[in-house]
Order: C-alpha cells, then structure tokens, then sequence
C-alpha cells in the first residue's frame, strides 16, 4: 500500500455476520503547498498544535456489514497546515502551546471535525477552521471555516474476490481473505479522499487569507483592541489604502439562484513581469460584491487569486465549471483584473493568467477569442464580461514580449454581436488603463464598484442596468485618468444593440 501505513487488521467471520476494522493513515507529506513566489504577508505565525488534535482520526462505520475504518491524521494533516500558511505568512512555526509563542506576531489555532455522511461507509464531511488571534493581546483577529464532502468510491465485489483469488487464496480461505482486501482497498480509497478534502479546503483558506482586507487593518494597527504597538516591528509592505468602496452597500438586490460568475485577480506573476496593482484586491471585492449584493449564491461565484490562477484554472473553470451548471436562463458573469497582452503576430488580444509569458503568449496566454467563443456558446440568457485590463503593450496593466513595440488593440469581436453578451472593457485601442492608488483599486474597478453602490442609479427606481453603469463608469475614469495620470482612458461598453436597449441588469432593489 502506497498511499498509507495499515497498522491493524482484524476480519471475523461467523454464520450470518461479518465485521472487520481496519486503521491506517493519510500520507505525511502528500501535500504540496501553493507557490512560495507569491507575496506574504510579513507576519510571523505560531500553529499551535495540541495533544488531542495529534490523536486525532477519522472513524468510518458501515451499518450494514459492521465494518469499521479509522484513519489517522497526525502528522499529515499538520504539515499540509503548516505548508500553506507558510506560502501565505513570512514565517511559520508550530508549538504545542501557545505558551511557547515568543516573538511571533499571531497564533494560528486549527480545528478540525469530521463526520459520517453516509451511512453505508462511503462518505464523509470534513469541517477545517483556522482562528487566528494577536499574540500581545489576545484579540480575535479573523478566522477561517471551510467545509468539503467527499463520497469514497467502494471496491466492487468482483474485484475483491478477484484478487483475493489471484493472492493463492484455497476456498475456505477466500471470503476471509476477500473481506481482508475489501477492507484495505477501502482504506485506500478513504485516505485519498480525506487528502483531496483537506487540500480543497486549505486552498480555498489561502486564497480567502490573501484576499481579505483585515489583513491590512491588521498590519496598520486599525483593528480594535489591536494597536499598532501590539504588532511586532516586522519589515512591512506598505497597507493597501481603504476606500468608499470597500465598505459594501446596505441595500440587497433581489436573489438570482441561477446566476454564476468567474472572478479573476491577478496580481503577482510567476514570470517575472511587473505587478498589477491591487488586481487580486480588485477581484476578491468583486466577488463579495456578487454574492453579499448582488443576489449570487456563494457557491455559484468562483474567485481565482493569483497563484490560484493559472492557464489551466481558467480553462478549467471557463470552460468546464461554468458549463457544467448554467441552464437556458442562467445568467453569466466574468471578471478579470490584471495584465493582458497583445500577440505582435497576428494582433489579437490575451489575458495573462498567473503562468503565462508574453513571449510565449498564444501558448501560454487566454486569448479574448477563445473567452468570448466560449461564453457565446453558453445556453444562456446573458453574458456580462468585465475586463479591467489592457492589451497593447504600452504599460498598465498590459506587458508585452521584449523587443517588440506596443500595439493598439481592439477587444471587439463578431460573437458580440450575437446579441446575448456584453462587454465592458477599461480602455480602448493603444490606451492603457490605469490603478487608481488613491483608493487602492484599478481605476475601472473602483467607478464600477462605486456605480452599483447606487451611483449609477440615475432615476433611483432600485435598478441599476449595465448601460447606467457604462454612462457612470465612461466620464468618470475619464476625468481621473486625465487629471491624476496626464493620459487618456476611455471605456468601452460592447456588445449586441438589442441586448444593450433591453436592459442588463446587474441590480435590482430587494422587497424589504
């Protein structure tokens, strides 16, 4: 057995029962955590690890046959903490008591909690909470829960017996020994899973951890009871600027069950190409926007950040998980912060994700066609994009192959016109589009934001369309970008005339 130690195995048979308990455990290093090239934040964390969460394991049992597996966690399940924190913070360390903490900024607390979910044997559910609290005064900072249920796949019947009979068994030995391998297959199958579990829900921690602005009142000494002096005197990059925006709106918008979004925020590369600033920030908003706003489910938003967000994450999530959900009246929205690229061959546009390389960009790079023909294939009712990006090359949030000049690009294209799709884009032609650093967002980002906040609800009925948006959004940034930056920025709202003089709307006032 690879993928786990078997410690015990006890099979007994009799007339009419059989029962058979078996122990093992997850792999202790199966996890790989996320890129350490992504930025930390420069905090020093202690993971406090006591004696019950060492003994701790996983107890299936299926009613039917009363057959019993347990799985142990330790040291597995510690080390996948530990390496996930440690691509999130700048430092590390795990005690078994918080009185060990020194000179560290946080204690980290884990706590975890599995349960049956199926009471064939076949499933479980698996809750991870991390809390997070000053290490000085003892104050809660935030903490985490994520929750994953996995379904184990059972050997078949056939299988066992099969290579129960190929291990030699005699007759009289086979259902025994059968049963032997039936209850280490299993095991197999629960350990793997619990591993898959796990990882799903460290990611989506250190995604939200990265994405979340307590992080920077933290760092900044704003939060309450947490002074600035509480914080150790770390080498600290500078906090985020807050800003009206960050504050959601009061008001709800009514509930859109089958609305799904892609949220993608790419701020730093793995290649070495300039940052876009604030572009995962812009993103995380953007999908608390949707689903504490906007009247999306939380499960129908997926938020890509970064590391998070590569090539094959976009594909997976553009092209397989949006797909795989919407119906005929569905609604679709995509949104992408970050560097976009021009391909000097053949002058067609590409969004960066976190891997890709502007020399290499029709390989490595996601082309606007190939966005706008996927969603334009959808069997939906509507497609709203939301590019924050540019694609010529000449600076922004746009990069370009070394040694070839910058482009004017247009991010039009004939599936626009199909009638079901719009897209709302931060520039136009050779134009870049700019980070607004005053407020912390891309210039775009923060005037979208400001204008479902009810700015862009010119007649205040409680509706706000994407065309009111686009008519708030378009004199906005470009009187920013003319005053503040001495350059031109002018907003592109595309997409099918009938689709437009019918109305998106992005809003709509909940009943009280």
């Amino acid at each position: 057995m690879s993928t786990l130690r078997i410690g015990v195995l006890i099979c007994a048979v009799g007339l009419g029962n059989t029962a058979c308990t078996a122990t093992g455990g997850i792999r202790e290093n199966f996890y790989l955590p996320s890129s350490q090239e992504a930025q930390k934040l420069p905090l020093r964390v202690v993971l406090v690890t006591d004696s019950a969460m060492k003994t701790q394991r996983l107890t299936l049992r299926n009613m039917m046959r009363g057959d019993t597996i347990e799985v142990n966690l330790h040291p597995g399940l510690i080390n996948a903490v530990r390496g996930e924190l440690a691509a999130v913070f700048q430092d590390v360390t795990i005690v078994e008591s918080a009185k060990q903490a020194k000179e560290q900024d946080l204690l980290a607390i884990p706590t975890m909690s599995f349960e049956q979910s199926d009471p064939l044997g076949q499933g479980f559910k698996s809750q991870i909470k991390l809390t997070f609290k000053d290490i000085r005064s003892g104050t809660l900072v935030t903490s985490y829960d994520q929750t994953a249920v996995r379904i184990i796949p059972p050997p078949g019947t056939g299988e066992v017996l099969g290579q129960a009979a190929m291990a030699g068994a005699t007759l009289g030995l086979l259902l025994p020994l059968a049963l032997h391998q039936q209850a280490t297959s299993q095991l197999e199958r629960t350990a793997l899973s619990l591993e898959e579990g796990i990882a799903q829900s460290l990611r989506t921690i250190s995604s939200d951890i990265q994405g979340d602005r307590t992080w920077t009142l933290y760092l900044a000494g704003k939060l309450p009871g947490i002074g600035e002096s509480t914080v150790a005197a770390v080498p600290r990059a500078p906090a985020a600027p807050m800003s009206d925006v960050d504050t959601l709106p009061t008001g709800k918008s009514v509930s859109r069950k089958s609305a799904y979004a892609v949220v993608i925020g790419i701020e730093q590369y793995r290649e070495n190409l300039p940052k876009a600033e604030f572009a995962a920030r812009d993103a995380k908003l953007v999908g608390e926007y949707l689903s504490k706003t906007l009247g999306f489910p939380e499960g129908n938003v997926a938020v890509l950040l970064n590391e998070r967000a590569t090539r094959s994450d976009m594909e997976k999530y553009l092209e397989s998980w949006l797909p795989n959900r919407i119906e005929k009246d569905s609604t679709v929205f995509v949104y992408f912060s970050g560097h976009g690229a021009p391909n000097p061959k053949t002058g067609d546009a590409y969004l960066v994700p976190y891997d890709g390389d502007p020399t290499f960009v029709d390989k490595t790079g996601y082309s606007l066609k190939r966005l706008y023909e996927q969603l334009g294939a959808l069997p939906t009712k509507e497609v709203v994009v939301v590019l924050d990006s540019c694609f010529s090359g000449a600076g922004g949030r746009s990069v370009i192959a070394k040694g070839t000049r910058p482009l004017a690009i247009s991010v039009e294209n004939p599936v626009l016109a199909t009638g079901k799709m719009a897209v709302l884009s931060a520039s136009s032609g050779a134009q870049i589009s700019t980070t607004y650093m005053e407020k912390g967002h891309g210039l775009l980002t923060y005037f979208f934001l400001k204008g479902l906040q009810g700015e862009a609800d010119w007649n205040k009925d409680g509706v706000i369309e994407l065309t009111e948006v686009f008519q708030y959004v378009k004199p906005n940034v470009e009187l920013v970008a003319r005053r503040e930056f001495n350059t031109e920025q002018t907003p592109q709202l595309l997409g099918g005339t009938e689709m437009l003089k019918r109305g998106v709307r992005l809003f709509e006032r909940a009943a009280p």
